[in-house]
């Protein structure tokens, strides 16, 4: 697997440089004997509200036609715009504009407005992208028009590199799943982290049973796992088994058996005791026949009993009658296992039925820091899958207990919090991993979680110090709350952090193989 990463990260990288070599022959074209590669080149990272522009262009100088590469991406996708129009616009210092339009990108994301400056001075650029994918416009940033190269090449002299620079061109940001997110201040709350599960609200879940042994006869229509049901909503039927001294004639027969044997029964008493009063018996005649009468009377107790049970379970009549299963709550059902047609055994599991409305967050917290959450009113908790956490506060959930039992074998406390779950977002058995907060929130300078890259067992950060360039930042971390985490040191406000693609970045930071920068492509 590794292999196969690697090979199509090279192919990448070969792209990009076949890329960049074109664009190297569009930026030649019109300079005449001049060689611009000599010149320095001036770039722009602007962020706007919906477009990244990432700007490189040779200095601007009297008289001669200039090629801007606008490498334009669309946010929030980080994808290259291959569409519309752009329109760079020169504004000088008196009012006086000049502006060039590139109908349509050279290359998916690349657009070359060219413009001509007629007079020297300072200057700044703006730009206009209007098509079916993106329409913006922003200011790009001061400039400066040169009267000729000599001038140019004096006043901008090269600069080398800083070191440490890690190259990732825009070619292949667009090929892979990437994106960057500003370092800023964050409300952050101090918590406890533990492992999670989401789980049923104790009296909200129901399993519902077969009464009997019989077949299931499904109701009309039939129920579909994850529909809502309403309490008393009939679900199913068993039809019971006739040879199985179940069905309703064989515990009416039983019912009337046990009736006739209780008033043979009460008939020999009374016969006993008028014996008795006669002196024609002795009492002990009479205890024989008073037992066998409470005997014969607690059978029919229980035949009767029988009857009557299933009579409240069934419908129908005659030799038809059936049990019905009934949901007893309001919820969704969230186990089936029955089917028309299905013999099953009394006892045999057939549905289950959740109230999803509200659902239990069960963290189980190791023992040390169970003081720590005694007094916890909020929690925030991520399921993979889904890019925002999840949070617990006062406004859709609260806090239902802290365990006063430690589990012997992993020394852990559950804390369970409800929460409201109309969204239906969670699921029960999701698995979480939960912060509860134990301090008050304050703010700090935080950067999401997923910018965080373990390196050697260190934490570290790639920083967009221009559209194409990146540096490593090693961090030093403080609290962490709500998919942010406060930086300390490693990362300024407002610097941009990769918070997607950061493998390829570090992958190109160790293979070196990317063309070095500093010319327009």
């Amino acid at each position: 697997m590794h292999t196969r990463v690697t090979l199509l990260w090279m192919s990448l990288l070969v792209a990009g440089c076949r890329g960049h070599e074109a664009h190297d022959e569009a930026a030649h074209e019109g300079h005449g004997s001049a060689a611009p590669s000599e010149l320095p080149t001036q770039s722009f990272t602007v962020w706007a509200a919906r477009t990244e522009l990432f700007m490189e262009y040779h200095p601007l100088i009297v008289g001669k036609e200039t090629k801007l590469a606008a490498h334009v991406t669309e946010m929030p996708s980080f994808k290259a715009v291959t569409a519309g129009s752009a329109t760079l616009t020169l504004v000088m210092k008196d009012g006086s504009t000049l502006a060039g339009t590139a109908s349509a990108p050279s290359d998916p994301g690349i657009f070359r407005p060219a413009i001509t400056p007629k007079a020297p001075g300072a200057c700044e650029l703006r730009m206009t992208i209007a098509g079916p994918q993106l329409s913006d416009s922003f200011v790009v940033g001061p400039c400066q028009v040169f009267t000729d190269e000599a001038t140019a090449r004096q006043q901008l002299p090269h600069e080398a590199e800083p070191p440490g620079r890690i190259t990732f061109l825009k070619e292949q940001q667009w090929k892979t799943d990437f994106a960057t997110v500003p370092a800023a201040e964050h409300d952050l709350q101090d918590g406890v982290r533990a492992a999670g599960e989401i789980q049923p609200v104790a009296g909200k879940a129901a399993r519902l049973m077969a009464p009997a042994s019989g077949r299931v006869m499904l109701a009309e229509p039939a129920p579909v796992l994850g529909m809502p049901v309403k309490k008393g909503q009939v679900l199913a039927s068993i039809a019971p088994r006739l040879t199985g001294g179940t069905d309703r004639s064989t515990i009416a027969a039983e019912a009337s058996a046990a009736e006739a044997e209780a008033e043979v029964a009460r008939t020999a008493f009374d016969r006993a005791q008028r014996l008795v009063s006669a002196e024609a018996a002795s009492t002990r005649t009479v205890e024989e026949a008073g037992a066998r009468w409470k005997v014969a009377e607690a059978r029919l107790t229980g035949a009767r009993g029988r009857l009557a049970q299933f009579d409240a379970g069934a419908s129908g009549v005659g030799g038809g009658r059936v049990f019905q299963i009934r949901a007893p709550i309001d919820g969704t059902l969230a186990v089936m296992d029955a089917s028309s047609g299905q013999s099953v055994e009394e006892g045999h599991d057939l549905f289950t039925v959740i109230d999803l409305d509200r659902v239990w967050l069960v963290a189980n917290v190791f023992e040390p820091d169970v003081p720590k959450v005694e007094g916890a009113r909020g929690a925030m908790f991520t399921i993979d899958g889904y890019d925002q956490p999840f949070s617990v506060d006062e406004t859709n959930g609260k806090l239902v207990t802290v365990g006063r039992v430690v589990d012997p074998r992993t020394r852990t406390v559950p804390v369970i919090f409800e929460v409201d779950n109309k969204a239906g977002k969670l699921r029960i058995g999701n698995f979480t991993k939960t912060v509860i907060a134990t301090g008050a929130p304050r703010k700090a300078l935080a950067i999401p979680d997923s910018a965080i890259v373990d390196d050697a067992g260190k934490p570290i950060a790639f920083v967009m110090i221009e559209g194409e360039a990146f540096e490593r930042r090693p961090l030093r971390l403080g609290i962490a709350s709500h998919g942010w985490t406060q930086v300390e040191t490693g990362v300024a406000a407002g610097e941009h952090v990769v918070t997607r693609g950061a493998y390829e970045i570090k992958l190109a930071s160790a293979t070196g193989a990317i063309p070095a920068h500093g010319h327009v492509h």
